[in-house]
């Protein structure tokens, strides 16, 4: 299910708001007065006018962006709430606008605060309040890939694990300064680790990927030490062509394995696929 603000942008470019569009353009009008304040002469008033209009400006924006996302909430059968309380926000705003402005008729903070509440409460009362809870199914993605989203914390915490140990493994490779191998085992451990996270999902998942994990990282483990050894050699090309063509090999035969492993649990060929497709694309994460 996409958030509102993504439903809203994708259906519609910049519809109208009928009455509410005039009220915030009325209302803008009637700030007007402040204006003034550029022609007092001083430099406090100039910044002053200035800093009242932005605020202001900002604040009728966010209400009217917040009423839009609110009219796509509405009439949406399911939706998520706006992340950012737009009108809110823009309330807020307000009140922060008729503080800064009470405070040059007042000695005192305690007058300027209440205008400066006041302001926001008034606000809210006129133009309401976000969305503040989801409504309707909270999640319309598959199955498959809404549980692939959110391991359970067991699980996580070995996903966490072996992404560490392959990562570390990868750097030992990148400090060499060869990028393309770099990018190579880069893609070899997304491979893998979309792998185990399609497969390692499920009770019983991370138990049957033990063994053959260990094993994968045993011997990716002792090619990373041989072309390390022979790097600083006359043996430097021939151990990385070797290197490239074992962890290939060894990137294979695990995938073979885990497909295998998956058959066996009781995946067919199509979740299987679905799975690897949501694991393997990138999730602001180096795997």
């Amino acid at each position: 299910m996409i958030d509102t603000a993504e439903a809203h942008r994708a259906t519609q470019k910049d519809d109208g708001l009928g009455p509410l569009d005039s009220g915030l353009s009325v209302l803008f009008l009637a700030a007007f007065p402040i204006v003034l304040l550029l022609f007092q002469g001083t430099a406090t008033s100039v910044f002053t006018a200035v800093l009242e209009l932005v605020l202001f400006a900002a604040a009728l924006r966010m209400i009217r962006r917040g009423q839009k996302l609110q009219n796509a909430y509405e009439a949406a059968a399911a939706a998520r709430a706006p992340r950012l309380p737009r009108k809110i926000i823009g309330a807020l705003l307000i009140g922060v606008m008729v503080l800064i402005l009470a405070g040059h008729h007042f000695t005192g903070l305690l007058v300027p605060a209440a205008f400066g509440v006041l302001g926001t409460l008034l606000s809210i009362g006129a133009f309401g309040i976000d969305p503040m809870r989801d409504k309707g199914a909270q999640d319309s993605e598959p199955e498959p890939l809404a549980t692939a989203r959110r391991p359970r914390p067991d699980t996580q915490v070995a996903l966490d694990r072996i992404d560490s140990t392959l990562e570390g493994m990868i750097c030992e490779i990148a400090a060499l300064g060869d990028t393309q191998l770099t990018r190579h085992c880069e893609a070899l451990k997304g491979a893998v680790m979309g792998l185990i996270r399609a497969l390692g999902e499920d009770p019983d998942g991370m138990e049957r990927l033990h063994k053959p994990v260990v094993k994968f990282v045993k011997l990716l483990r002792r090619e990373n030490d041989d072309l390390l050894a022979a790097w600083d050699t006359d043996e430097r090309d021939r151990a990385r062509r070797r290197y490239r063509t074992r962890i290939t090999a060894l990137g294979q035969t695990f995938e073979e394995f885990a497909r295998k492993s998956g058959k066996k649990a009781g995946r067919d060929a199509f979740e299987l696929e679905a799975d690897l497709l949501w694991n393997r694309k990138p999730l602001g994460r180096a795997a």
